[in-house]
């Protein structure tokens, strides 16, 4: 197998990707590559980086990116990116992000197994749509926030934020992921509770929606909400390609939200 074949792959199975515009793209290294073997992770750190390379893994699956393109207009960020690239070349690692395809992806991609491994009864989830729609009858908000951080309090997570009545009663929870938890979206599905993600909401204007509309809103990380799809992705893999050897590797993410 190339590290190619992936991609190739990918292309085959994600109509939904934009092949011409997507990220899902090789970010280092040489798509020829013969792979010995596969890690998967959320975030491709230094440390994930040299993990793999002592495991004897010489083509990374990252859902987001490897680099610091938001930091480019710093002098310093010409340093980290050389840097980076060179300790990529030291270690023999050829480096790929999966995110569009993943994002959709049936199954074994994000939105699906977030939900599933939340334990909440699920809709099924049309492919367009990052959101799913799980049922909790019966349930409080804060029952629906304490359920949320019992299951995810073994990826990291340390709390769950709470917007609106903790008291209220719900009924239909729609999940989202990554960086595209908009609210209102979410709400259109006939949601009275949404799960969003740091990264997918802003304080003041989300928590004055959330507010003024009496909308609940709970809040995990970013990367909390993907990684148990990321854990998938090392499954289907294994799945799709038996004989290569495949290994979801953590990348210390979620970062705790408090210190007890």
């Amino acid at each position: 197998m190339k590290a190619k074949t992936f991609r190739d792959h990918c292309a085959q199975v994600a109509p939904w990707v934009d092949w011409q515009k997507t990220v899902d793209q090789f970010m280092f290294g040489d798509p020829e590559t013969e792979v010995r073997g596969i890690a998967v992770t959320w975030l491709a750190t230094d440390a994930v980086l040299k993990r793999a390379a002592e495991a004897g893994l010489n083509f990374v699956i990252s859902h987001e990116g490897a680099f610091y393109p938001a930091f480019a207009r710093f002098k310093s960020e010409d340093l980290h990116h050389r840097e980076k690239r060179e300790l990529l070349t030291e270690l023999g690692i050829t480096l790929m992000r999966c995110h569009d395809t993943w994002d959709r992806m049936p199954t074994y991609g994000i939105p699906d197994a977030w939900a599933d491994f939340l334990g909440f009864p699920s809709e099924p989830r049309p492919r367009e749509s990052f959101y799913k729609i799980c049922r909790v009858d019966g349930l409080r908000v804060g029952d629906v926030a304490r359920q949320v951080l019992q299951k995810t309090g073994p990826l990291g997570q340390t709390a769950v934020g709470v917007m609106g009545d903790a008291q209220k009663g719900v009924s239909r929870l729609a999940v989202g992921a990554g960086a595209i938890t908009r609210l209102p979206e979410m709400h259109e599905l006939g949601a009275d509770i949404l799960l969003a993600t740091d990264d997918g909401t802003h304080t003041t204007y989300c928590g004055l929606w959330s507010l003024d509309l009496d909308i609940p809103v709970l809040t995990v990380s970013h990367a909390t909400a993907e990684l148990p799809g990321m854990m998938r992705m090392a499954d289907y893999i294994g799945r799709e390609f038996p004989g290569t050897r495949v290994e979801y590797l953590p990348c210390g993410f979620p970062t705790p939200w408090m210190i007890e």
